[in-house]
């Protein structure tokens, strides 16, 4: 049972070979997909830190506006006290407290807006430096990528190229081999000229030592030195 399970697990690793293959083929244009999908997320998070730093705005002059409606009534609660209108004093009261909880309850909600901005503006702050970096990996990536097309490119003209010096040499040795054989055969077309006007055997008789029929130069004038009168002049 062990080896159909590991049978199966083969099956499923095989299918999942083609999308790695696919994924692998267009690895950039997924990067690049990534990088404008988390610049658009990016966008989305820098509006809800807008809308936060507007609501911590306005809640900051709601409290304000708290606080000096507290003030004014605590001074009017105060004269009421003085002049002896201790149940207009007492309404005063009252709203005094009502207004004091909702400041303090605005102010806790202040306090935890901060703490979310502070968040979201370092959140914020990590992903620009992390999108930068990743765009200059993506960058390199594609440069590396054109590099290596280059170089399969330049290889390929390369194997080309050692081709076709290749035919060269070998058309120039088959050049140099027919001139070698052309020189051959005039050199034997020559040597059977002489062969056949006796030349050859005029050459093996010089090679000898002895003297052919034939005139030339030197014996011309060894004749000549030995004619009577050739001493006189």
């Amino acid at each position: 049972m062990m080896i159909w399970r590991k049978v199966g697990t083969l099956f499923r690793a095989s299918a999942h070979e083609p999308v790695e293959r696919l994924v692998d083929a267009n690895a950039l244009r997924i990067l690049a997909q990534e990088l404008r999908e988390t610049e658009h997320a990016m966008v989305l998070a820098k509006r809800e830190l807008a809308n936060l730093m507007a609501e911590s705005k306005q809640l900051e002059r709601s409290s304000n506006h708290l606080e000096n409606t507290i003030a004014l009534r605590e001074s009017q609660a105060r004269q009421a006290l003085e002049k002896g209108q201790d149940a207009l004093a007492l309404e005063l009261a009252e709203r005094i407290a009502e207004d004091q909880n909702l400041l303090q309850e605005q102010r806790q909600h202040g306090e935890r807006l901060a703490t979310q901005e502070k968040s979201l503006r370092t959140q914020l702050q990590d992903a620009a430096r992390m999108l930068q970096h990743y765009k200059r990996e993506m960058s390199l990536a594609k440069a590396n990528e054109n590099a290596n097309q280059v170089m399969r490119q330049l290889g390929s003209q390369t194997v080309g190229l050692k081709a076709h010096m290749g035919e060269l040499e070998t058309s120039l040795t088959r050049i140099k081999e027919r001139q070698t054989r052309v020189a051959d055969v005039s050199d034997a077309l020559q040597e059977l000229d002489r062969e056949a006007s006796g030349g050859d055997l005029d050459d093996k008789l010089q090679q000898a030592g002895i003297a052919t029929d034939k005139q030339d130069a030197r014996s011309v004038l060894e004749r000549l030195k030995q004619e009577p009168g050739a001493a006189q002049s």
